[in-house]
């Protein structure tokens, strides 16, 4: 662990998956984190318990980001805790896995404002605190999704292609205050199970593949993209900003 460091990061849907693995990297340097979570309580606790064993300092916080009233009492909540917030990491999200038509109104709404509302929701709230900061970070998690269309969840992946657009804008907007602001673009990442257990389909029209490719995708691993955070946050990435860096094993290359 970091001796030297004071910092305060505020994970989004940190109670397992990707965004555990990233609060446990965060910890293990040094930073004091808020372990977000809205639907597996029990499950941030258990990652919780994990970083205590490990010798770093969080806590938990249950919390809606499609609400936001509960997105600022989150935010200030870190704030009253620790004095300060210096990183916010946007990973929280639902995939639902349907196609278009399979879609209704307030379904599509509502994934919209977990996703990308939320998103900015919490960029919102955290800014009066970031710009206060030396070092002023905040990385968005996309996906793949928002790049190429792979044909099983539309909704899904309108949101994650909007989320490179907001990091793109934020970080025009923050540049004066020194705060960075970019996108993580995940592929498969290997976590405990999505949230409502989605069955997944997905349709490739034949055309589109290469008979000769071999098969595989290795899965990234969570802590891989906490490692990612990490450099993102650190003083040697401070000219990185309104970036989207791609981890997926090289699942776009297939």
């Amino acid at each position: 662990m970091a001796s030297n460091e004071n910092r305060v990061a505020l994970v989004t849907g940190s109670g397992k998956g990707v965004g555990a693995g990233i609060v446990r990297v965060l910890c293990r340097m040094g930073i004091r984190c808020l372990i977000n979570c809205n639907s597996n309580p029990a499950m941030a606790e258990e990652n919780l318990k994990r970083i205590r064993e490990e010798g770093g300092e969080a806590f938990v916080f249950q919390a809606d980001v499609s609400d936001p009233a509960q997105a600022r009492s989150m935010t200030e909540a870190a704030v009253e805790r620790y004095g300060r917030l210096d990183i916010l990491v946007n990973n929280a999200a639902m995939q639902y896995n349907l196609f278009v038509d399979e879609y209704d109104e307030a379904l599509i709404r509502k994934q919209w404002d977990i996703n990308l509302g939320g998103y900015w929701r919490m960029i919102r709230e955290a800014f009066p605190y970031l710009k206060e900061s030396p070092t002023g970070r905040i990385i968005n998690i996309g996906s793949v999704h928002g790049k190429r269309p792979t044909c099983f969840d539309a909704g899904y992946a309108m949101t994650k292609g909007g989320i490179k657009m907001l990091t793109r804008e934020a970080a025009l907007e923050m540049e004066p205050y020194g705060i960075t602001v970019n996108c993580i673009s995940l592929g498969g990442c290997r976590i405990e199970f999505k949230t409502g257990h989605p069955p997944f389909h997905s349709y490739r029209p034949p055309e589109t593949r290469n008979p000769r490719m071999r098969p595989g995708v290795r899965l990234v691993e969570p802590e891989e993209v906490g490692h990612l955070v990490w450099y993102l946050c650190s003083a040697e990435a401070g000219a990185v900003t309104g970036s989207c860096i791609r981890i997926d094993g090289g699942q776009m290359l297939k």
